[in-house]
């Protein structure tokens, strides 16, 4: 397929797709921005605000466009009483069928869809890979399966090129997920250790997920493509001692075992109390090994990881520590 000459990034404003717009800038690429707010706007960077709901706004930003990469989307509510209502299938599904729909009809050749190893669900054995039959459990997860297929459908019936890139978990600076607020817990002293910390998780630092997005702009394929994304595997403690290192604070040696922490949560999620139905699944789901086959996409685009856990956490933190006031130094 042609080399892409005009990419749109949807989601511009966003911890996944502002970094993507910086590096598409940075490499010299023709790009442009769309997103719901106007913060999204960056010098010499053509922006267009347009709600992925409202078809009608979207359906003249794509003319002139080789490349969309759909960024945008619904993610990190922690609340289980906030997640069951949110509006996640319509956001990640009804708005990625929006896009790609007004993608095909602009004549856009390749899209690219952010999408998530949630997918194949949050209590994984073994190694994943892209052929591993998917498993979501969650609202969440859910959408972004079921987003994967309407864009799957669409250009299945069209011959637009789809690439899927499934990215692990992300974290770096601006870190609105997983990995940011288990960084809050360890600053705040909310922390206890369940588990060994042996158990591995499968982390990706930002900007080398916007390099893949990227790596796949500048190299379309034809037909459909799936890709796991991933930095190699890390042990849970990893994660936490590369926390607790960068912040100066660690946590209580004591540990809870695996079980015990298993047999109090599963009993204290049938406590008629909100902030207590969700821990159970909270709890497996932290000792649970996530650990995905990157081979296919290393092979195919020669992508190889630049960034360590450790400098990435580091990072994350004295980002942090700059922007919020509560950080202490």
């Amino acid at each position: 397929m042609k080399k892409v000459d005009h990419i749109l990034i949807t989601g511009a404003a966003g911890f996944l797709g502002s970094t993507i717009v910086a590096q598409a800038v940075e490499s010299g690429l023709s790009v442009a921005a769309t997103d719901r707010v106007v913060k999204a706007k960056v010098p010499g960077v053509p922006f267009i605000s347009a709600d992925i709901l409202d078809y009608n706004s979207l359906s003249k930003i794509f003319y002139g466009i080789d490349c969309v990469c759909h960024v945008a989307g619904l993610a990190h509510i922690f609340s289980k009483s906030e997640e069951l209502i949110a509006p996640f299938n319509a956001v990640n599904v009804t708005g990625t069928y929006n896009v790609t729909l007004a993608a095909v009809r602009a004549g856009v050749r390749h899209f690219i869809l952010i999408s998530s190893v949630s997918v194949y669900g949050p209590y994984s054995i073994g190694l994943f890979n892209e052929n591993s039959p998917c498993h979501p459990i969650g609202p969440y997860a859910v959408s972004k399966y079921n987003s994967e297929l309407r864009a799957m459908e669409i250009a299945r019936k069209s011959g637009m090129a789809l690439t899927i890139l499934r990215l692990a978990t992300l974290y770096g600076e601006g870190d609105p997920g997983n990995v940011g607020h288990l960084m809050q817990a360890l600053d705040r002293g909310h922390f206890l250790w369940i588990g060994d910390g042996s158990n591995r998780k499968s982390l990706l630092y930002k900007g080398d997920a916007a390099r893949a997005c990227l790596a796949v702009a500048e190299r379309p394929a034809s037909g459909i493509n799936v890709y796991n994304v991933s930095a190699p595997p890390c042990t849970m403690r990893e994660i936490v001692d590369g926390i607790a290192d960068a912040l100066g604070k660690h946590p209580f040696p004591v540990r809870v075992p695996a079980s015990l922490g298993l047999f109090l949560s599963r009993h204290l999620s049938r406590i008629p109390n909100r902030h207590m139905a969700g821990f159970h699944p909270t709890v497996k789901k932290w000792l649970a090994e996530n650990v995905y086959d990157t081979h296919r996409f290393e092979e195919d685009y020669g992508f190889q990881i630049e960034t360590r856990l450790k400098d990435g956490l580091t990072r994350e933190v004295d980002w942090s520590r700059q922007k919020n006031s509560h950080f202490d130094r």
